[in-house]
């Protein structure tokens, strides 16, 4: 990886926890200066910057709930004027809530829409505004855009927005900045299963090993020592995007 003088500082939605905080270890152990985005987590985001401080990068936190667009719009400002010119983003924070065809309602699919889609879309035009030469910014998707199914209805339209966007961003900011993106397998416990049922469900799949969040995070650093690769998207699922049986959301299709 380049050196971090030649990167500047990365900023990580939804970075004080989960999937998020992974990215930002990963990022302050290659060198980079990080912003740990958080709606909520103000203690989980200020502990996580005060253990990746140890690496000798700089480490701040910034509150934004990101639904709301002239927020979702500030935050990269923000950061600039917190540490200084930023080359990397990731767009890893999202809402997963459960809905279908026949209970999606318009106050459920937008609000999916303005977090899923509507940030990351608001954050990378600032971002681009600013961003030095040689900058990326990093998508978390969903192997569910590769396996379809009608399970979660707003968040996966959402997700699909976002795929979409990953290619158009590719192109419209190349040279200056490339796009590329993660679609990740089942990889943490939901708020809507049990530990249980993650832990039976983990490594059903192809290769009989689910990804793990640093596996997603050496995705991210992958990309980023790839200059030459834009508009790419990479599966880190244990091959649940080719998995016949998920013609249902995972929990759904592989009952026990």
């Amino acid at each position: 990886m380049a050196k971090k003088q030649d990167r500047g500082a990365a900023l990580v939605t939804g970075g004080a926890k989960r999937v998020g905080a992974a990215f930002i270890e990963a990022l302050a152990a290659s060198g980079h200066d990080v912003v740990i985005h958080y709606r909520s987590s103000a203690a989980e985001a200020e502990a996580l910057a005060k253990k990746v401080r140890k690496k000798k990068v700089k480490a701040v936190t910034l509150d934004a709930d990101l639904s709301d667009p002239a927020m979702a719009g500030a935050l990269i400002e923000r950061a600039q004027r917190a540490i200084g010119p930023v080359s990397v983003l990731v767009n890893s924070a999202s809402i997963f809530e459960d809905d279908e065809i026949g209970s999606v309602t318009a106050e459920s699919f937008n609000a999916h829409m303005q977090a899923n889609a509507l940030a990351p879309l608001l954050l990378s035009q600032a971002f681009a505004r600013q961003a030095p030469a040689g900058s990326m910014i990093f998508n978390v998707l969903d192997y569910k855009l590769f396996n379809i199914n009608a399970d979660y209805f707003s968040y996966t339209v959402s997700k699909a927005a976002l795929k979409t966007m990953t290619e158009m961003l590719a192109r419209a900011l190349a040279p200056k900045v490339r796009v590329n993106a993660v679609a990740p397998g089942l990889t943490l416990p939901s708020p809507y299963h049990s530990e249980a049922e993650f832990e039976r469900l983990h490594d059903d799949n192809p290769l009989g090993h689910g990804p793990t969040p640093e596996e997603l995070a050496a995705a991210l650093v992958y990309f980023l020592d790839a200059p030459a690769v834009s508009g790419q998207i990479l599966c880190v699922d244990g091959g649940q995007h080719f998995d016949p049986r998920l013609t249902k959301d995972v929990f759904g299709a592989l009952k026990g």
